[in-house]
C-alpha cells in the first residue's frame, strides 16, 4: 500500500512538472512576400535562470518549443540564405510569460535587406563647408539607433563625403559630429563611420570639366552620408 501511495504521489508530481511546461510556438515569415522561412534559428533565453531553449522552424515556418515557466524571455530569430547577396535582419524581443503562455502562434516578420545596400536608409545632407548636424540629420541617426536596438547583429557603415570645392578635412570634421553624436546615445558597436573623401559624385558636378556649371542643389547631392548594411 505504501509504495501505491509512493508511486501514486511520483505520478502525480510528474504529471504538475508536465503541466507547468509552456508550449511557444512560432511562426517565422518573410515580411515582403509572406512566405514560411524555413531552416530559421529561433532561441528562446529564460531571463531569470539564463537557460537556452533553440531549434530550427520545418518547412512550414514553425517552430516549437517547450519552456520552464518565468517572468521574461528574450526571443531571438535568424535566418540566413547561404550565397545569397542579401539577408534577413536579426529579430530580438522581450518575451513576457503570458505572451509565450497564450494558445495562438507567435508571428515573427523577417525583413530582407541586400548586402551593402545604401538605400536601407535616405542619405543625410550638410551645407557648404558646414560640418554640423542638422536637426533633420539627427532625427536620420535616431532611427539608425532604433534600427540596431531592434536588429542587435546588424552592422551598418557611414560613410561621409563632400563635393569637390570642400577638402578632406571636413569630411572628417563630419565624421567625427556624426561619432560623437552615435557615442553620446550610447552606440559603440554597430556603427562603423568612414570618411569617403570629395570623390564618387553622384552627378557630373565633380570639378573635372569647368565648363558645367552646377546649381547649388547639384552640390547638395554629393555633400552627404550614406548608410550600408555590411553585416545582418
Amino acid at each position: 500500500m505504501r509504495s501505491f501511495i509512493l508511486c501514486l504521489v511520483c505520478a502525480l508530481c510528474f504529471h504538475v512538472g508536465v503541466a507547468q511546461e509552456i508550449s511557444f510556438r512560432v511562426l517565422v515569415f518573410d515580411k515582403l512576400n509572406r512566405q514560411p522561412i524555413a531552416a530559421a534559428t529561433v532561441k528562446v533565453q529564460d531571463l531569470v535562470s539564463l537557460r537556452d531553449y533553440k531549434t530550427t522552424t520545418n518547412d512550414s515556418g514553425i517552430a516549437t518549443l517547450q519552456l520552464k515557466p518565468t517572468a521574461h524571455y528574450r526571443l531571438e530569430v535568424n535566418a540566413k540564405e547561404d550565397g545569397s547577396s542579401s539577408g534577413y535582419l536579426s529579430f530580438s524581443y522581450m518575451l513576457s510569460e503570458k505572451e509565450a503562455a497564450l494558445k495562438k502562434i507567435f508571428s515573427v516578420e523577417m525583413e530582407k535587406v541586400k548586402h551593402t545596400d545604401s538605400g536601407l536608409l535616405p542619405a543625410m545632407h550638410f551645407e557648404y563647408n558646414n560640418p554640423t548636424l542638422s536637426t533633420e540629420n539627427q532625427t536620420t541617426l535616431d532611427n539608425v539607433l532604433k534600427m540596431v536596438g531592434s536588429f542587435p547583429s546588424l552592422q551598418i557603415e557611414i560613410g561621409v563625403y563632400a563635393d569637390c570645392h570642400e577638402n578632406d578635412m571636413l569630411v572628417a570634421k563630419r565624421a567625427t559630429a556624426i561619432k560623437d553624436y552615435l557615442t553620446a546615445k550610447g552606440e559603440t558597436k554597430h556603427v562603423v563611420v568612414k570618411e569617403e573623401g570629395n570623390i564618387r559624385a553622384l552627378n557630373q558636378c565633380n570639378c573635372a570639366n569647368p565648363n558645367i556649371i552646377c546649381s547649388e542643389e547639384k552640390y547638395l547631392e554629393n555633400r552627404r552620408a550614406e548608410f550600408k548594411v555590411i553585416a545582418f
